[in-house]
């Protein structure tokens, strides 16, 4: 139970930090109108009282007064129900202002945690948490709005007009029906929670199986692997049945559990009515309005039920996005120290590992001074990737510096580090957009005749051209729509319109075919003079032009020099060089 006042403390804290004036404003008016509410639904059955006693007193009820206390008892309801009304339009604004600030909040905060933390997750389950957090915030909102604060304040209105004109045995009734009701709900609360966290689990297990298996479709048709697919969202889905079953289960337990309390005191209060009549203790008007409370105070104890399970199930599906909000993002320091922009970059003995019995690179040294290419080549596995990740400061190397023009990459922020280095990497992720957008994420705001001159460069342009809808040609989910060598062209113009001061191109020509490879290895060349350039590759081919290469192997630099000096040294890189050579050959 502690660990659920916990988490309802967490999101309360999260929503009334991303309150807006806005929200704020119409939070207050929604607040007044649940006390409006409450206060109309109260008075009606004292309205009533009145009426009752006046037609079994002894002399004839005047009609104007009758009049007067039926139409006061027909317009509370009323006024109850319209405020009611109001109030769920102003909340359905708040609610739909809300989801939208928390879904960006989240979002950006997800965007902004570093590699290590995305590596560890899939993506299907990142965005099925999401979603389903979203879901769940929406669902404790919404019950603490509709539903626990105007019961709330009926109850404490019914409490007041029992002090005032009715025995103080029932309010005592009343009062002790609500701390049972209060006892039966938090006995039940822990086993609901429990059973709502396994269907939340089960639920994202299921979500994540289906996009993993819609962003995997091709690799799916290619390996005949539907039926494995299927089963294993048929798995997380029946289990999602029986945990479903099992909340039920206690639900319904927790609801007999609330009924008997209820019935319990409803008896005793209608028998001590009863008795209070009978002995002229109290009017018959007054043991109408002692039994209308009761009644009434049945419904609101229901809708508290209701509103248990949706909180419990809230609860249980925000758990996971609470986490990632505990997350520490990218760290940025808070007085970046700029760097001249000369494109120097030096890497002082840096080390860093993915886990304790896994170190990548280890005591790695190298320098690029400005308007020189430096190359990477080694075996697959021997971390050339892993030193793009820790120049762009999506990993933090654990020992060792990384100097950018002579400053430390970790103090200079990272929109400014970011803005002067252009990657092309070997895998290339594109939105599902135009050509023209996603060229021009290496610089938003560019003119079509700038994104032009950038797919020049990358060899580009004259496919663009034969489309029928040219740079407007949407590339589907992931650049679907494009080959492998077309993604990584798009990769190559988004680089060469960022005009930054360092260059790194990871594998950038590994699926062209020679002769567009090499035509675009001229252009690079060209923009490369202009620019310091980081290249790694395994195909040494693509390297030989480079100032200094270097020969990764398991983490460490084994071999350094030019192509010529490296191949006179007869070591790695010239047996690599041989056997590639003996492949293009072949």
């Amino acid at each position: 139970m502690r660990s659920e006042v916990t988490r309802v403390r967490e999101v309360l804290a999260l929503l009334a930090q991303e309150a807006t004036p806005f929200v704020r404003l119409r939070l207050a008016c929604v607040l007044a109108l649940v006390a409006a509410s409450a206060m109309f639904t109260t008075l009606g059955p004292l309205a009533l009282k009145f009426v009752v006693d006046d037609f079994t007193g002894r002399g004839r009820p005047d009609f104007a007064t009758l009049a007067l206390l039926i139409s006061a008892y027909i317009i509370s309801q009323w006024l109850a129900r319209a405020a009611g009304e109001v109030r769920l339009l102003l909340y359905q604004r708040i609610q739909q202002r809300m989801f939208n600030t928390l879904t960006e909040r989240l979002f950006a905060h997800l965007m902004h945690l570093p590699l290590r933390f995305h590596l560890d997750r899939r993506t299907g389950a990142i965005s099925e948490a999401v979603t389903t957090g979203l879901e769940g915030i929406q669902r404790i909102l919404s019950q603490l709005v509709v539903t626990v604060l105007p019961v709330v304040a009926e109850l404490a209105s019914t409490v007041l007009i029992l002090a005032h004109v009715a025995p103080t045995a029932f309010l005592m009734l009343f009062c002790g029906a609500t701390i049972f009701y209060s006892g039966s709900f938090a006995y039940s609360a822990g086993g609901l929670s429990r059973s709502a966290r396994t269907i939340s689990a089960a639920r994202m297990d299921a979500g994540a199986a289906v996009t993993d298996g819609l962003l995997n479709y091709e690799t799916v048709k290619y390996f005949t692997a539907e039926s494995a697919i299927q089963e294993r969202v048929s798995k997380a889905l029946s289990r999602c049945e029986v945990e479903w079953s099992t909340f039920s289960r206690r639900y319904a337990c927790s609801g007999l559990l609330v009924a008997s309390v209820f019935v319990i005191f409803l008896g005793s209060t209608i028998w001590y009515a009863t008795l209070a009549v009978l002995h002229n203790q109290m009017t018959i008007g007054a043991f109408v309005l002692v039994n209308t409370y009761m009644l009434q105070f049945a419904r609101p104890v229901e809708m508290l039920g209701n509103a248990m399970q949706s909180v419990s199930q809230g609860l249980a599906m925000v758990e996971t996005i609470l986490h990632f909000l505990r997350e520490h993002p990218e760290s940025s320091p808070s007085q970046s120290v700029p760097p001249p922009d000369h494109g120097t970059l030096e890497f002082k003995k840096v080390g860093v590992c993915y886990g304790k019995d896994r170190p990548v690179l280890r005591e790695v040294s190298f320098e690029i001074p400005p308007n020189r290419t430096l190359a990477i080549v080694g075996p697959s596995g021997s971390g050339k990737s892993t030193i793009v990740r820790l120049l762009m400061r999506l990993l933090e190397p654990d020992e060792g510096q990384i100097l950018l023009d002579g400053v430390p990459v970790c103090r200079i922020s990272l929109p400014q580090l970011r803005r002067r280095i252009a990657v092309v990497p070997q895998d290339t992720m594109l939105f599902n957009d135009s050509l023209a957008y996603n060229i021009a994420l290496g610089r938003m705001g560019a003119t079509l005749a700038e994104v032009q001159q950038a797919a020049r460069m990358a060899c580009l342009h004259d496919f663009v051209t034969t489309l029928p809808c040219g740079y407007d040609t949407c590339v589907g989910e992931r650049g679907i729509k494009l080959s492998g060598g077309e993604r990584q062209r798009v990769s190559v113009a988004r680089a060469v319109l960022k005009s930054p001061s360092l260059y790194v191109f990871d594998e950038a020509t590994s699926s062209l075919d020679s002769r567009t490879e090499n035509s675009i290895l001229v252009n690079l060349r060209k923009i490369s003079q202009r620019s310091s350039a980081l290249i790694i590759a395994h195909r040494l081919s693509t390297v030989v032009h480079a100032d200094e290469i270097l020969f990764l192997e398991g983490g460490r630099i084994v071999e350094r020099g030019t192509h010529v000096a490296l191949l006179r040294q007869n070591r790695r890189y010239a047996a690599m060089w041989r056997i590639q050579q003996r492949g293009v050959a072949a």
